[in-house]
């Protein structure tokens, strides 16, 4: 759940005119915890500055807020109001499963190790996380030609470095997944910082759901520092649509959700996906013409969890499985970011489309619905009180679903001739 600040002024829906564009000034981003909720200071900071806060209630993070920062921070009358609303969620009892009952887990990392100090910081993350019994496996998915040294990883024989040379992330993950020893298998980014209790909360789920297959997790920004982390919040509404626990599957959600299955988003994201290894081998992994690193762009985790509901599967959401994901900090970045999302959307429905065409008669019936979803406003989609991306995004969004097909026939058609 997110809330922001009623304002009289009209919501802007973007602006590309700079002369009419504020200053930028970071945005702090504060937990706060409702069972201990306290004055808090904070640090170089000015009254009526923005300041997002991280609500957490029971350990669990129930929805972020915007307010505006006082001198030196935030008393705790500010606080109670801005939060009032989550104050009031009843959450699901939580009950901690003792070592011996948990899982062993598979952790799969793909990566073109370009920053190799950034893969040793999630590697430690990993290594300390707090579950009993787990394997890290590093899949280095550059090609021969970037090929170097990786520099000494840390965690000894509990982490396997393997390679793969076929370029994409889905490719990467099925090499992973060849490998993997974990009765479920954890996938997760070198860009991303790992909550310490991820593992544990995945494992936690599996065993007090054993009818679920798949389970994606909450992720939240690591920061706001520059303003194209903003507006990917903006804009997207970021990569988690929800703070609640919930269940997907087709005898729950047929006929009651008029766009199930086919907006795979509210499912969960690549960053922080977890899948049984029995269900992972059973629908053959992840589409290798699709994901990072392939003409497409992304699309492959979404791809995987429609997949797995199509085929009577059951899915997860889990709020407690936590990471936060560092955005791209550059306006080019966000554009191109924009622009792949929007790619690898429509190349995943091409690839569906393509394996089972009878999906063309429900995707048709299903295109008033998608549209009232990408023109939902972005004010409604995340905590910013004064949406600022520029509105050029919803060009590079809409030319890279255009390109999305063709994008994954040159993936198909590349991938070929490489055989």
């Amino acid at each position: 759940m997110s809330r922001k600040v009623p304002s009289s002024e009209p919501e802007p829906q973007g602006s590309d005119d700079p002369r009419k564009a504020a200053p930028w000034i970071p945005i702090p981003i504060i937990r706060v915890d409702l069972d201990r909720l306290t004055d808090v200071a904070i640090d170089d900071v000015v009254a009526g500055q923005r300041v997002w806060l991280e609500v957490v209630k029971e350990d669990q993070v129930v929805g972020v807020v915007e307010t505006f920062a006082e001198v030196d921070g935030l008393k705790r009358a500010t606080l109670e109001s801005a939060t009032a609303d989550l104050a009031r969620i009843v959450l699901p009892p939580h009950e901690r499963i003792a070592d011996e009952l948990l899982p062993r887990a598979t952790v799969i990392v793909p990566s073109i190790c370009q920053d190799p100090a950034r893969l040793i910081r999630c590697l430690e993350a990993l290594l300390a996380l707090d579950y009993p019994d787990f394997e890290i496996i590093i899949v280095d998915n550059r090609p021969d030609t970037d090929r170097v040294p990786l520099p000494q990883l840390p965690g000894g024989d509990k982490v396997r470095v393997l390679e793969e040379t076929q370029r994409g992330a889905s490719s990467a993950r099925n090499h992973g997944i060849s490998f993997a020893s974990g009765e479920f298998v954890a996938f997760t980014d070198d860009d991303v910082t790992i909550d310490a209790s991820w593992l544990r909360e995945l494992g936690t789920r599996f065993v007090k759901n054993p009818e679920v297959d798949g389970i994606g997790g909450l992720v939240l920004p690591l920061e706001l520092s520059t303003q194209p982390q903003l507006w990917f919040e903006e804009f997207f509404g970021g990569f988690s649509k929800t703070y609640s626990q919930e269940i997907f599957s087709a005898d729950l959600l047929s006929g009651v959700d008029k766009m199930f299955p086919y907006a795979p988003g509210r499912f969960g994201a690549g960053c922080n996906m977890a899948y049984r290894l029995s269900a992972l081998r059973a629908n053959g992994g992840f589409n290798p013409y699709l994901g990072t690193g392939t003409p497409t762009r992304g699309g492959e985790d979404l791809a995987r969890f429609m997949e797995q509901v199509l085929s009577g599967g059951t899915l997860a959401f889990e709020p407690r499985a936590l990471v936060r994901h560092r955005h791209r900090a550059s306006e080019k970045e966000f554009l191109r970011q924009v622009f792949g999302y929007g790619t690898g959307l429509t190349a995943m429905f091409t690839a569906l489309i393509i394996r089972e065409p009878r999906h063309i008669a429900s995707l048709i019936r299903r295109i008033p619905g998608g549209l009232r979803l990408l023109n939902k406003p972005r004010s409604e989609r995340s905590s910013s009180s004064t949406p600022s991306y520029p509105r050029r995004a919803y060009f590079y969004h809409l030319l890279g679903m255009a390109y999305g097909p063709l994008a994954y026939a040159r993936s198909v058609t590349r991938s070929k001739l490489k055989r």
